[in-house]
């Protein structure tokens, strides 16, 4: 199966790459603006990348950058953090591909239902790495702000995307 929707294979590798160092670069970024947020709160501004490339691109690329981002939460910020990482990332990464496979839902649609996607996976993940599901009281909180977070995240993507369609429109099958 070939994903890659360039003639050229480089052009598709340096894309893939530029979007993971885009999708790092957020997930790092956002780490400077935790330490101001209630515990276990984030802003998810690396789901910018993701939805992007998901929609410019194609929808397994988009699944290799989810996965290569929680490798880097792995490395960074240890086991823990990684497999809450990769648990809420196909979480959400699930509903985002739905979404935009199924529906003709917007940015911000997909961008809030993949948070609360994203913080049930890591509540999950959690519940079973603490053996209990007192973790699952923090839902709210975390829905709450993970709905506004979305939103953000979301009508960030509805400005970003069009102008990256746009850019790469030229490049398609060139």
């Amino acid at each position: 199966m070939n994903i890659n929707p360039f003639k050229s294979a480089s052009r598709y590798a340096a894309l893939t790459g530029l979007m993971l160092a885009l999708a790092l670069t957020l997930t790092a970024l956002e780490s400077t603006f935790s330490a101001f947020l209630p515990a276990g709160v984030r802003i998810g501004l690396a789901n910018v990348a993701v939805l992007g490339t998901a929609v410019c691109v194609n929808i397994p690329t988009a699944f290799l950058i989810t996965l290569l981002k929680s490798v880097f939460v792995l490395l960074t910020r240890g086991v823990s953090a990684g497999a809450m990482s990769i648990c809420g990332g196909i979480a959400a990464f699930s509903v985002t591909a739905l979404l935009l496979s199924k529906t003709r839902s917007s940015y911000v649609m997909i961008s809030v239902l993949s948070a609360i996607s994203h913080i049930i996976g890591q509540l999950a993940m959690a519940s079973v790495l603490t053996g209990s599901a007192y973790t699952f009281y923090y839902a709210p909180l975390l829905i709450a702000t993970g709905t506004a977070s979305g939103f953000i995240t979301g009508t960030v993507s509805g400005r970003v995307i069009p102008l990256l369609e746009k850019n790469l429109s030229a490049h398609r099958k060139q």
